[in-house]
């Protein structure tokens, strides 16, 4: 029989309660999007704002202060005059090195968008002389009316076309929705247990959406309760189904698990090798600073005593050490911020490297020490291209040159060159004609705080440790070989670059 309980009465439309959610989403996406294209008007004006400073700065600047430093008046009132006219500009004012000032301004100016001083220099030989100074102020009236007009155009034709999509999107939703879902609660109410075989029809054709599903799984309960016996068997089965899954998810779960632990076995034993690095780090830079520091304070006491009187040799040589002192603890420094930096950035973006700039940067901040030493550089014409990152690749070409020459004989012959290898690497080497290093030697090469030559006080233990750092980071090795004639070979090696690179011109191999 029929359900006897009363069917609760129709008060409020699903349609009219979906139309409204949907509009007051509607008018907050509006809001953001009107938001977003007003903020991105304006920071295009904002942009074309700078580049008219940048104008100015190009354009006027150097005839201002050729006008100045020959007094020419006409000509700095003519350039004033027009700086004045150019867009956006609202005030100028200048005033030259004896404090006098000449304004112009614009009749519509009243308050500045964005200001700039510029000071004005005059150069001769060489040398700048300050000659007076630049206030330019742009206005923003014209740029905020035209701002608020296009924000209005653009949440009219917004709100106007969410008016128009509601009101047709509530007469569709009504008719293609409301009433059936009526009908399906009316064939619902009527449910006769005793009639179970008519089955649940709506009165359009098969679509198979989700008006289709909900009939299907009404006619689908009646089925299941025609059929109960069967169905208890079918939820055996689906049990014992789901008790499986149950097994199968315990099982990944503990794999994942292992996987967790044995990650996190990692990180520990990484955190461990870690704090030893840490140990070492500070055992050797403060015995490698304590010793320069030292000296310094010696020198530094020499030089303000009182009761010696020192030669003017004798200063010279302290005031030397000193300096050599000083610059040795500048590149300890220098390397403990480099190892820092490494550490603080974890994701780099690699790029093809310009390897001649980055091995003509090298030499250039090599160029005093590799003329004291009397060093010969030969580099290749041509490198192949790799990827890496170039402040990195450039601090191994530091530490590899630097080595070459300070190691590479008496005078230190030094060989640049490159090969590609079938597995898309560059291999990166540099040839010196010194002594080779030992078997013992080579074994801790590139160690942390390693010294390249432990014998030699001039070093801080730190350049071939960053070499392998840096390029280890980069997807690459490093290496070292005796040549064949008896000096030293350092290598590297960095991905080679999915564009065409540069065929290597040296025809050799290491």
């Amino acid at each position: 029989m029929p359900y006897s309980l009363p069917s609760q009465p129709l008060r409020h439309h699903l349609a009219t309660r979906v139309v409204i959610t949907m509009v007051l989403a509607a008018l907050l996406l509006s809001t953001l999007l009107t938001a977003g294209l007003s903020y991105s008007l304006y920071r295009h004006e904002m942009t074309t704002v700078q580049q008219q400073f940048d104008n100015i700065e190009k354009s006027y600047l150097p005839s201002l202060a050729a006008g100045l430093w020959e007094v020419d008046i006409h000509r700095i009132h003519t350039l004033l005059d027009g700086i004045a006219q150019l867009e956006h500009v609202g005030a100028v004012s200048l005033k030259d090195e004896l404090h006098q000032q000449i304004n112009r301004q614009h009749p519509q100016f009243s308050a500045p968008l964005a200001s700039k001083h510029y000071p004005i220099y005059y150069q001769i030989d060489g040398e700048q002389h300050p000659v007076g100074t630049l206030q330019v102020q742009l206005m923003a009236d014209d740029i905020v009316q035209q701002l608020w007009q296009q924000s209005r155009n653009i949440a009219l034709v917004t709100v106007s076309a969410l008016l128009l999509s509601t009101g047709l999107m509530l007469l569709i939703f009504r008719f293609a929705v409301s009433r059936h879902l009526r009908a399906m609660a009316q064939f619902a109410s009527h449910l006769d247990l005793n009639r179970l075989e008519q089955p649940l029809q709506l009165k359009r054709p098969v679509r198979h959406d989700e008006l289709d599903q909900v009939v299907d799984a009404i006619n689908r309960l009646q089925h299941r309760i025609k059929h109960e016996l069967a169905r208890r068997n079918e939820i055996e089965l689906q049990l014992n189904n789901n008790t499986a899954q149950l097994e199968q998810q315990v099982a990944r779960r503990t794999t994942d698990l292992q996987h967790k632990n044995s990650l996190l076995q990692q990180q520990s034993a990484e955190l461990a090798r870690q704090n030893e690095e840490l140990d070492a780090y500070a055992h050797t830079v403060a015995h490698d600073l304590k010793h320069p520091l030292t000296s310094l304070i010696g020198m530094s006491r020499l030089l303000n005593a009182t009761f010696i009187e020192l030669s003017e040799e004798q200063k010279h040589a302290a005031l030397t050490t000193i300096d050599t002192t000083s610059r040795k603890m500048n590149d300890i420094i220098n390397a403990l911020l480099l190892l820092a930096s490494m550490r603080e950035q974890q994701n780099v973006t690699l790029q093809p490297l310009d390897m001649a700039l980055l091995v003509s940067n090298a030499q250039q901040r090599l160029e005093n020490f590799a003329r004291q030493h009397q060093a010969a550089i030969e580099v290749p014409s041509s490198w192949p291209i790799a990827t890496g990152y170039p402040q990195w690749v450039e601090e191994v070409w530091v530490n590899y040159l630097s080595n070459a020459i300070k190691y590479g004989g008496q005078p230190p012959v030094i060989r640049l060159s490159a090969d590609t290898t079938q597995d898309g690497m560059v291999i990166f080497w540099i040839r010196d004609n010194g002594v080779p290093l030992s078997a013992q030697q080579q074994a801790g090469l590139f160690s942390t705080f390693q010294r390249f030559s432990p014998q030699s006080a001039d070093g801080h233990g730190l350049g071939l440790s960053i070499v392998k750092r840096i390029v280890t980071r980069l997807g690459g090795e490093v290496g070292y070989r005796v040549t064949e004639e008896g000096g030293s070979l350092f290598w590297f090696s960095l991905p080679q670059s999915p564009a065409s690179a540069l065929p290597d011109q040296s025809g050799k191999s290491i």
